[in-house]
C-alpha cells in the first residue's frame, strides 16, 4: 500500500514537474536565437555589442566604443532591429504614463535627437500579443538603462 501512494505521488509530481521545466527551456533556447540574431545583425553593420538585456518584448543593447545603441523585438528581431547613434541623441530619459497611482499603462526610455524623439517600449498595457514583465520592473529596467546611455551621451 506504501509502494502505491509513493509511486502515486512520483507521477504526480513528474506530471507537473516536465512541463514546467519544457516551458523554461523553450524560453531560454529562444532568448539564445535572438541573442545570436542580434549578435549577428550588429556585427554585419561594425558594432560589437555589450550588455544586451531582454526587457519583455524589447531586446536593448549598447556599445559604448562605437557609441551607438541597438534595440528589438523578441517576435521578430531582424525586421524591428533598429540603431541608434548616440553622438545624434541630445537626452535620454525613463518614461512611463500612469492609469493610476499604483499602475502603469506604459514604460519606455525615451530619446530625444536632434530632429525628433524615439521611444524604446519596455512594456505597454494595452498590446495583447507583448511578452512582458512586472511594469514597476519594467520602469526600473528604464531608469537602470537610463543611467548606463547618459554618460555615453556626455562622451559624444
Amino acid at each position: 500500500m506504501e509502494l502505491n501512494a509513493a509511486l502515486v505521488g512520483a507521477i504526480i509530481m513528474l506530471l507537473i514537474c516536465v512541463p514546467v521545466a519544457f516551458l523554461i527551456l523553450s524560453a531560454s533556447s529562444k532568448d539564445k536565437k535572438v541573442r545570436k540574431t542580434i549578435v549577428q545583425l550588429s556585427e554585419k553593420n561594425g558594432i560589437t555589442l555589450n550588455n544586451i538585456d531582454f526587457i519583455g518584448n524589447c531586446v536593448i543593447a549598447v556599445d559604448p566604443v562605437a557609441n551607438k545603441l541597438v534595440y528589438t523585438s523578441k517576435r521578430n528581431p531582424t525586421v524591428d532591429f533598429n540603431i541608434v547613434n548616440l553622438q545624434d541623441v541630445k537626452d535620454c530619459r525613463a518614461k512611463s504614463i500612469k492609469q493610476t497611482e499604483k499602475t502603469l499603462d506604459w514604460v519606455g526610455l525615451e530619446l530625444v535627437e536632434k530632429n525628433g524623439r524615439k521611444e524604446i517600449v519596455f512594456y505597454n498595457e494595452h498590446d495583447e500579443f507583448e511578452l512582458s514583465k512586472d511594469p514597476f520592473v519594467c520602469l526600473q529596467d528604464a531608469k537602470r538603462w537610463e543611467g548606463t546611455v547618459r554618460p555615453l551621451l556626455k562622451a559624444s
